[in-house]
Formats: structure tokens, sequence, C-alpha cells
């Protein structure tokens, strides 16, 4: 298969005869950033501990979902279809964890809940610019190559399991 040009400003993307229905994940990546944006602003607000601990723990684990479909489908099919490095994605997604560490330290339970919010939102804010520049860099590698994909690849990829989908590419 020949490989396509890979490089598609993101200006040009809502252009693309294949958008917006091959690019979904957009929406998931908007939608983090928008509740990792509400978490900093309850914990600046000093809002209740528990509730936002609550709320933090439930997108994180959205978030490892959306990560370990990422990483066990959708990276390693476009890696070997088109021959895209992810490293520097997962690479991401490790720098997440370690600052997902940091954010649950700060929820742990202290004497004064009210002397542990600046903490808690700084380390927020952290995983918040994380996010945002992991998100970035990924759609900037991810998006050129499910827009370069046909429909009917498209629509085999979502419908198929990664071994069957690198089995055809072997073919």
């Amino acid at each position: 298969m020949s490989a396509p040009c890979l490089s598609i400003p993101r200006e040009q993307w809502p252009h693309h005869p294949h958008f917006p229905d091959q690019v979904l994940l957009l929406g998931s990546h908007a939608n983090f950033l928008r509740l990792s944006s509400y978490l900093i602003r309850a914990a600046e607000a000093g809002e209740d501990r528990g509730g936002i601990a609550s709320s933090y723990l439930s997108w994180i684990a959205g978030m490892r979902s959306h990560e370990a479909y990422e990483e066990r489908k959708l990276y390693p099919y476009l890696a070997r279809r088109w021959g895209v490095n992810f490293d520097v994605a997962c690479a991401g997604h490790e720098l997440l964890h370690r600052l997902h560490d940091d954010v649950v330290l700060a929820l742990s339970p202290t004497t004064e809940d009210r002397a542990a919010t600046p903490p808690l939102a700084a380390a927020l804010r952290r995983h918040d610019a994380a996010l945002a520049e992991h998100l970035e860099l990924e759609e900037d590698l991810v998006i050129p190559c499910l827009l370069a994909l046909e429909p009917e690849e498209f629509h085999i990829y979502t419908m198929s399991s990664l071994p069957a989908l690198l089995a055809q590419l072997d073919t």
C-alpha cells in the first residue's frame, strides 16, 4: 500500500472528505480537556475533596481505557500501516501516569483540607498541561493517518481485531 502525505496541517482537517467520521477520538480528547479544566476549577475553589476525588478517579478510569485502546490497537495498526513511530505518544501516557500519582497524593486526606487545596490544584494543573501537550502531539500523529484511510478500510479497522488487521496487512 502506498503511503499518503501524512502531514496534514490541523487547520485543514475539517476540510478533509473523511472528517469528522474518521476522527471520533477528537471528541474524547476535547472531553478529557474539559473535565481536566473542571477539576482544576473545583480544586481552586476549595470544593469538597471527596467529590473531586470521585470525579477525578472516574475520569482517569475512562482515560486509562482510552489509552489501552490506543496502545493495544490504534498505535500498532497505524504503525504497521503507515510506518509511524508512536514511542513519543506512549511516553506521554507514561508521564501522565506519573503525574496521576502526584494528584492521588494531593488528594490524600490531610488534617486540614483547606491547606491541601493549593497542592491539589497545582498537581491537577501539571497533569492538565501534560495532557494538553500529549493530546496535541498524539493528534498530530494519529489524525492524518486516520484521514488517509479510505472509508472501507476505516470501517474494517473499527470492526476487526488487531491480529486480523495485521494479518491482512501482511497479505
